[in-house]
């Protein structure tokens, strides 16, 4: 296999791995069942993608010929499903959990989930017959693209375990990560680099905002853990 196949795939698991030994210093060796888990399941969430296209093929709404063609499957196969299996298994497999206490926790779950995610959908995308040509830019991006896209997910679902009105939070991280999403992808069907670089500076200040957020969640969690 061509080394560029080899780096790419590696990318997922390299930063899979050191999330993991990341989390284990805050956290314990406990966590990695539950880690484990969440990238394996990531990995089998690409099937609710695969429907989504799958249909978008059989309607003939996969050749994108025009702008309206390129928005609808930019937004709702791609933005929607991808997001919308990574949500799945966050929700019931990660959210019911003893050690998923809020914001942060979610969010490392949803970056592992999200590395299982770009880890298959790459080893599809390079076997498939699907894509007649292989760009590496894109498939390297993906997998950073998709951490960026687990922190908005995974930040609002964490709120949702601690307030009433869960669905309303779980649907405001489900909607937002598949907007920026399909925001991604819009970019690389219309070749706008210009719109992707400005979209790549805005995404990175909306995760960085609410990753800080969700670390003064956790300060104020375990000063009140310990009164």
């Amino acid at each position: 296999m061509d080394i560029n196949y080899i780096l790419t795939l590696s990318l997922s698991i390299v930063i899979a791995v050191l999330l993991y030994y990341f989390v284990r210093y805050r956290q314990g060796k406990e966590i990695f069942i539950g880690l484990f888990h969440s990238f394996l399941w990531g990995m089998l969430s690409v099937a609710i993608v695969f429907v989504f296209q799958t249909i978008a093929y059989w309607y003939g709404l996969s050749s994108l010929t025009n702008l309206r063609r390129i928005i609808f499957y930019s937004f709702i196969v791609s933005g929607f499903g991808s997001e919308y299996g990574k949500y799945l298994v966050l929700r019931f497999y990660a959210f019911p959990k003893s050690n998923f206490y809020g914001p942060l926790d979610s969010i490392t779950y949803s970056v592992m989930i999200a590395l299982g995610f770009s880890f298959m959908s790459n080893v599809l995308y390079f076997t498939l017959p699907f894509y007649s040509k292989v760009d590496f830019f894109y498939a390297n991006t993906m997998v950073i693209a998709n951490v960026v896209f687990a922190i908005i997910l995974g930040f609002f679902v964490g709120m949702a375990k601690s307030r009433e009105n869960k669905f309303v939070d779980s649907m405001t991280g489900l909607f937002g990560a598949a907007f920026f999403h399909a925001l991604y992808e819009f970019c690389f069907r219309t070749n706008d680099i210009k719109l992707l670089i400005f979209f790549s500076i805005g995404a990175l200040i909306v995760v960085l905002l609410l990753f800080y957020k969700a670390i003064e969640i956790n300060v104020e969690y375990k000063r009140i853990k310990k009164l």
